[in-house]
């Protein structure tokens, strides 16, 4: 790549938009059993959160012009369209087979470093010297997703202005990466459906490709290509994802998952009511995972235990919640003595969240602040527990029907007083979706 590439420019200063615009937004997850011995093979269960990533892609009249917009990690930047044609979409892609056995549908054939390479060299040959981590992380991903998607579609790239809002913390826990990724990956395969609409999209040259679905709504298909790309790109960020998170961002509902296995969605009939707590302690998910790892090598037969009782957890938390779903869709008058068994199924997912937490804290994942927030949830009747890695980030706790209000605000006022961010929230939605077009 030579030194003479101008690919970044100072932002103009009116951006209009003409054309094609199309808003996406993904949910966050959260983890609810599962923590930790899910790597060992062991049940996990998580869900999305109602909490969402916005972002819009909007065909606009600035000549030569990729503008990225990224509010949460304050990004403004414009590249250079034809810099970007040049050197991540015209050039063969860095693949694994042939071109011929490539297109939009398979992006596990790509070879993933070379691609990942040849994006940092971009970055670096246009002044990206100024970013932080996340923001480089956040920009390589995104045209890693403008390479693998765009490069065997056959459209003529415009210039477009892409806005990214996000209603998620970074680094918290909260699947806010994966939401990310799985918005753009949805949003270009979006605009790409509704500028072909049907036919083969395919580049001469390429592997044809055919759209089956000209409709704001994404097929099943088409979830699985923008789960599959956004679990590519989320190895730049974590190395070696396990697809949990990509797969909720983009499913929804409630999903079960054991390493190794696809991430099965459990679709749930029921929406949960959610506190999510920020501890507002930052955590380090490697030496937490690691220090489990040596208590493992330590006490194996101990640990271990642990580890199988977390696993009976889940299972009993995974039935209950299917039970619950049946009582749901049982019809919209609800007999006493289904409202009984509504309340021993929510009795239980505490009891169990309650069991989990103190199964973490055993393992030596959990945290002071952790630990206050789920007393602070007892005191008031809730069950709370840890979420994600520990040593930090959030807690949550599930609010059953019916729960008694001044409870709760007692609860979210002891929260807040004692130096928690308190957000509530819903559990088990929507995943991905078109919220517009225009």
């Amino acid at each position: 790549m030579s030194n003479n590439i101008s690919s970044l420019t100072n932002l103009p200063p009116t951006i209009k938009k003409i054309g094609l615009s199309i808003t996406v937004s993904s949910p966050g997850k959260v983890i609810l059993h599962g923590e930790h011995s899910v790597v060992y093979g062991k049940l996990a269960l998580a869900a999305s959160l109602g909490l969402r990533t916005r972002l819009t892609i909007s065909e606009i009249d600035n000549p030569d012009s990729v503008i990225v917009k990224c509010f949460s990690l304050d990004i403004t930047k414009t590249f250079s369209l034809q810099a970007i044609k040049e050197h991540l979409l015209e050039p063969a892609l860095c693949l694994t087979s042939p071109n011929e056995e490539f297109s939009w549908e398979n992006p596990d054939i790509i070879h993933h470093e070379s691609l990942l390479k040849r994006i940092e060299n971009f970055l670096i040959y246009n002044g990206m010297s100024d970013f932080n981590t996340n923001q480089l992380i956040a920009l390589q991903s995104l045209l890693y997703l403008v390479s693998g998607i765009f490069s065997s579609v056959d459209i003529d790239l415009p210039s477009i202005l892409l806005e990214v809002n996000s209603e998620l913390n970074i680094g918290a826990g909260t699947g806010s990466s994966a939401s990310y990724l799985v918005s753009v990956s949805a949003a270009f395969i979006q605009y790409v459906k509704l500028k072909r609409k049907s036919g083969n999209i395919s580049k001469t040259g390429y592997k044809p490709s055919f759209l089956d679905n000209a409709s704001s709504n994404f097929s099943k298909k088409e979830l699985d290509m923008i789960c599959n790309w956004a679990y590519c790109a989320e190895k730049i960020v974590h190395g070696t994802p396990s697809g949990l998170d990509n797969s909720i961002c983009t499913y929804g509902s409630i999903v079960e998952f054991r390493k190794g296995l696809p991430a099965k969605p459990l679709g749930i009939n029921c929406l949960f009511k959610l506190l999510l707590i920020n501890t507002k302690v930052p955590r380090e998910t490697k030496v937490i995972v690691s220090n489990v790892a040596k208590l493992r090598d330590k006490y194996p037969d101990l640990v271990n235990n642990i580890l199988n009782a977390m696993d009976d957890l889940a299972f009993n938390a995974l039935q209950t919640i299917k039970a619950l779903s049946e009582l749901e869709a049982s019809g919209d008058k609800i007999q006493d003595h289904q409202a009984i068994n509504m309340k021993q199924c929510y009795e239980q997912l505490g009891e169990l969240f309650s069991m989990n937490h103190n199964l973490l804290s055993a393992l030596g994942t959990s945290h002071i602040k952790l630990d206050e927030a789920v007393t602070i949830l007892n005191q008031q009747g809730l069950h709370g527990k840890l979420t994600g890695a520990g040593g930090g980030g959030y807690a949550i706790a599930l609010i059953p029907p019916g729960f008694d209000e001044i409870a709760l605000d007692r609860a979210i006022k002891a929260l807040v007083y004692n130096g928690f961010g308190v957000i509530s929230t819903e559990l088990g939605g929507e995943g991905v979706r078109v919220e517009s077009i225009s």
